[in-house]
């Protein structure tokens, strides 16, 4: 594989970003949780993954691979404001509900709700949250997530502060834990087959 950078995602590689997001997270728990039906699935997953990297291009610091982009990762900073309603408006994520119906939105509520919850309790610290990291599955198993993460640990070991996420997978669980995160929980989401490993990885100490 040549040479890929990393850069801060531009809203100018919105569609390509989330064009990635969608064909990496297909077989998602989470998303086939929220939509089970594979229809509506296919036609609401595109605009769900524009407009959570919308907002996240807005609110939060994205990065991306370029060029081309093959991966993306979204995470949140330290003491990052919480979002506003106008950050909600002008991304598109207001209308979310709307356009996935009630259903469905009551299911990624549950989801959020659970993900809220356990939250603060792992990580009450400030810290990095990542809140999405998604490579093209053609372009995995090639060192590009840990490209996407490498920014931000440099940064937060810098800084003497934590990182933390939430897997959806064993399998996902443990990609993590082989670049220095560590399982500090676990929950099942109510009404639902999903199982979420929270992990959280701690400054690296350089004497």
């Amino acid at each position: 594989m040549r040479s890929l950078d990393v850069v801060r995602l531009p809203i100018s590689l919105l569609d390509p970003a989330a064009d990635v997001l969608v064909r990496s997270f297909a077989a998602d728990p989470g998303l086939l949780f929220v939509l089970p039906d594979r229809v509506a699935r296919e036609q609401l997953a595109p605009t769900m993954a524009r407009t959570l990297v919308q907002f996240v291009v807005r609110t939060g610091t994205p990065y991306c691979t370029w060029e081309p982009v093959r991966g993306v990762a979204l995470w949140f900073p330290p003491g990052a404001s919480p979002p506003s309603e106008e950050d909600f408006s002008a991304t598109g994520m207001s209308g979310i509900p709307g356009q996935i119906g009630a259903e469905p939105w009551m299911r990624f509520k549950q989801l959020a709700e659970c993900l809220d919850a356990f939250h603060p309790r792992y990580a009450p610290d400030p810290h990095w949250y990542l809140a999405m990291l998604g490579v093209d599955p053609e372009w995995q198993r090639q060192g590009i997530g840990e490209l996407l993460m490498q920014p931000v640990f440099d940064a937060a070991d810098r800084d003497g502060i934590p990182c933390y996420l939430e897997a959806p997978t064993l399998e996902n669980a443990l990609y993590y834990q082989r670049r220095g995160f560590r399982v500090v929980g676990e929950a099942d989401v109510p009404g639902s087959s999903v199982h979420i490993w929270m992990m959280r990885r701690d400054p690296s100490r350089h004497t």
